[in-house]
């Protein structure tokens, strides 16, 4: 094992040397530590004396010399527990103030009209986003769903369907003739009702209709989602998915 090792544990580089080198040396003048310990005269004492809060070093005096000398490595285990223990009481601190940190935020948060999205990462976070904001009851309409978009996202859409479904929201989608393996899938789901779009008209793009936000997806070798937030779009998208849903058929 390496000193190395010990720096899992809470211990800086440093510390971590030193107190490698006492386990090993046993009771030791200052001189051996810095031999075998690698760190400099400058250094060694501050870490002694951290080490020494620590519990781990202790210090003894035999005729007005001073050694010191390792304590057992079970106190790292006391120190991981405290540890622990900090950090419980920091997330019940959290938890306490978080309402009122989230009020003063979204008091002075910049309403976005419009953002680009990038990559497959970017495209999971605005679905998550519109999922988050919708409640039980509510619909989300997704337009030109094709096989490229559900073949990229499709581990991914499977367990955002179940959380959707668990939350209570609705969901309408208009496939694309392509994409019909993965349509058998999600019609089988509650909640959810799939139609495919004439063979006649095939959308270029993904575009999710939610609230007052629409998103644009396109696929591709570099895939983006392209959001626009505004309650007079969204109402237009969702009075076109409106009539491309009459003129559409389940199968």
């Amino acid at each position: 094992m390496e000193a190395k090792t010990l720096e899992k544990f809470g211990l800086t580089e440093g510390e971590a040397r030193v107190y490698f080198s006492l386990m090993k040396l046993g009771k030791s003048t200052i001189g051996n530590i810095i031999k075998e310990g690698r760190v400099s005269n400058s250094k060694v004492y501050d870490i002694l004396d951290r080490l020494n809060k620590k519990g781990l070093v202790g210090v003894v005096v035999e005729n007005n010399r001073k050694s010191f000398e390792a304590k057992s490595p079970e106190i790292l285990k006391d120190s991981i527990l405290e540890q622990e223990k900090e950090v419980e009481n920091k997330k019940k601190e959290l938890n306490n103030i978080l309402p009122s940190l989230k009020g003063i935020f979204e008091s002075h948060e910049v309403k976005q009209e419009a953002e680009i999205l990038r990559g497959v990462k970017g495209i999971k976070s605005f679905d998550e986003r519109i999922l988050a904001n919708r409640s039980k009851g509510e619909m989300i309409y997704i337009l030109g769903s094709s096989k490229q978009v559900a073949e990229m996202l499709d581990a991914y859409h499977l367990d955002w369907q179940k959380r959707r479904i668990k939350k209570g929201i609705k969901l309408r989608i208009l496939y694309n003739s392509d994409a019909r393996e993965f349509a058998k899938t999600r019609e089988k789901l509650s909640l959810t009702e799939v139609k495919f779009l004439p063979n006649n008209i095939i959308s270029p793009v993904t575009i999710d209709i939610s609230g007052n936000e629409v998103g644009t997806i396109v696929s591709g070798e570099n895939p983006f989602c392209f959001s626009i937030k505004n309650s007079e779009v969204a109402n237009n998208y969702r009075n076109y998915f409106g009539l491309l849903w009459k003129i559409s058929r389940k199968s």
